[in-house]
C-alpha cells in the first residue's frame, strides 16, 4: 500500500459515510413512520429536510380528527396540549358566556365552532412538521441505543404506527364521541323532564264561589202586588286558570367530527439517494512506478447486500469492470465495498470517474 492510498483512505471512509446516510435515511423514516399512509410523510419529510425549517402543508386526518390522529402518532405532549386547550375553551364559554353574562346558546355554539376550527386547522397545517420533529427523535434515540443500522431498523419498526393500532385508535374514537353525546342527553333531558313532571303533578287553585244573597226584600207601601223579587245574576264561575308548563328546551349538542381513517396505502420499494461530490482527482505519477500500481474508483460502502449487488449489476450493465469487496470496519460491522477497476493509467480512470458520475453515483479515486 503506497502513500497515495494513505492519503485517500480519510477521503473515502468520509464520501462513503456521507452517501451511506443519505441512503439509509429514507429507509429509518419509513420504518419509524409504520405502514399508514407512508407516503405521503415521506414526501413531506423530503420536503422539511430539503429546505432546513418549518414549512406548512396540509394533513387532513390531522385537521379532521386532531386528538384521535395525535394519540396514533405517539404525539402525547402536543394531544395533551390540545386536550387542555378544548377543556379551558368549554369552561370559558360556559362560565363567562353562559353563566355571567348570558350569552344565547346559538350564539356560544358559534364562538366554539371557531375556536375548534382555528385549532384543527393549525394541527393540519403543521401536522406533518410535528411528526417529523417527533420522528427524527425517535430516529437519533434508536440509533445511538443499537449496536448497528439493522438493530436501529428493528426497534424502530416495533414503535412504528401499524394497522391494529388505526383500528384501536378508531373504536376508541367513536366510543368517546358516543359518550359525550349520551352525557349531553342525560344533563339536558333529565333536569327538564323532571321539572315537567313536577309542574303536571302540581293541582290547579279553584276561585272561591260566592255565596248568594238572603237577606229579606222591602215591600211594596201603595197596596199593589209586590213585584216578584227580581233573581240577581250571579256571576259564572270563574275557570281556573292554566298553568303554562314549561317546555324543555331541544338539546343541542355541538357537532363533533367524525373520525377519519387515514389512507392506508402501499409503501413503493426504497430507492436508494446519493449526492455526486466532488471526487480527488487522480495524481499522475512517474513513468517507471506506472507498471507497479493499480488505479480503483471506489463507489460506495452498503450496509445491505443487496444494495450492492444493485449497484454491481448497474456498473456492469455500463461496460465497466467491478467487483463487491466485504469489508470489516474498526466497530466490527461487516459492509460491502463496490468498486471499479482496476485501471492501469489514470487516463482511464477519469474515463471511468466519468461514466460513474454520470450514473448518478459516488466516484472516489484510490490507488492500490
Amino acid at each position: 500500500m503506497t502513500s497515495t492510498t494513505a492519503l485517500a483512505a480519510p477521503a473515502v471512509d468520509q464520501s462513503s459515510a456521507a452517501a451511506l446516510q443519505g441512503s439509509v435515511a429514507p429507509a429509518l423514516y419509513r420504518a419509524a413512520l409504520g405502514p399508514v399512509n407512508v407516503d405521503h410523510y415521506l414526501a413531506a419529510f423530503e420536503r422539511l429536510d430539503a429546505m432546513g425549517r418549518v414549512l406548512p402543508g396540509w394533513n387532513m386526518a390531522a385537521a379532521l380528527c386532531s386528538l384521535g390522529w395525535l394519540g396514533f402518532r405517539r404525539l402525547w405532549r402536543q394531544a395533551l396540549w390540545v386536550a387542555a386547550a378544548l377543556i379551558a375553551g368549554g369552561l370559558l364559554l360556559w362560565v363567562v358566556g353562559r353563566q355571567w353574562l348570558a350569552v344565547p346558546l346559538p350564539m356560544l355554539a358559534g364562538l366554539a365552532l371557531a375556536g375548534l376550527m382555528v385549532l384543527c386547522g393549525g394541527l393540519g397545517l403543521y401536522g406533518d412538521a410535528l411528526v417529523h420533529a417527533e420522528v427524527r427523535r425517535r430516529i437519533v434515540g434508536a440509533v445511538s441505543a443499537a449496536s448497528t443500522l439493522r438493530d436501529a431498523k428493528e426497534s424502530l419498526q416495533r414503535q412504528a404506527c401499524s394497522r391494529r393500532r388505526l383500528l384501536w385508535v378508531v373504536a376508541l374514537s367513536v366510543a368517546l364521541v358516543l359518550a359525550a353525546v349520551l352525557a349531553w342527553l342525560v344533563l339536558e333531558h333529565g333536569p327538564a323532564a323532571q321539572r315537567t313532571q313536577d309542574v303536571a303533578k302540581a293541582q290547579p287553585v279553584l276561585l272561591p264561589k260566592p255565596e248568594p244573597d238572603t237577606a229579606p226584600r222591602p215591600v211594596s207601601v201603595s197596596g199593589d202586588t209586590p213585584a216578584a223579587p227580581s233573581a240577581e245574576a250571579e256571576p259564572p264561575e270563574r275557570a281556573p286558570a292554566p298553568v303554562d308548563q314549561p317546555q324543555a328546551e331541544p338539546p343541542t349538542p355541538e357537532a363533533r367530527p367524525e373520525p377519519v381513517r387515514e389512507l392506508v396505502q402501499e409503501p413503493p420499494s426504497a430507492q436508494a439517494q446519493a449526492q455526486p461530490r466532488t471526487a480527488t482527482p487522480v495524481s499522475e505519477q512517474a513513468p517507471h512506478k506506472a507498471a507497479q500500481r493499480r488505479l480503483y474508483i471506489n463507489v460506495g460502502l452498503f450496509a445491505d447486500p443487496e444494495n450492492a449487488r444493485r449497484t454491481h449489476a448497474r456498473l456492469r450493465q455500463a461496460g465497466l469492470p467491478c467487483s463487491v469487496e466485504p469489508v470489516t470496519r474498526a466497530d466490527g460491522s461487516r459492509v460491502q465495498r463496490v468498486r471499479v477497476g482496476p485501471f492501469g493509467s489514470a487516463a482511464q480512470a477519469n474515463t471511468a470517474v466519468a461514466k460513474v458520475r454520470a450514473m448518478g453515483l459516488e466516484a472516489v479515486a484510490a490507488a492500490q
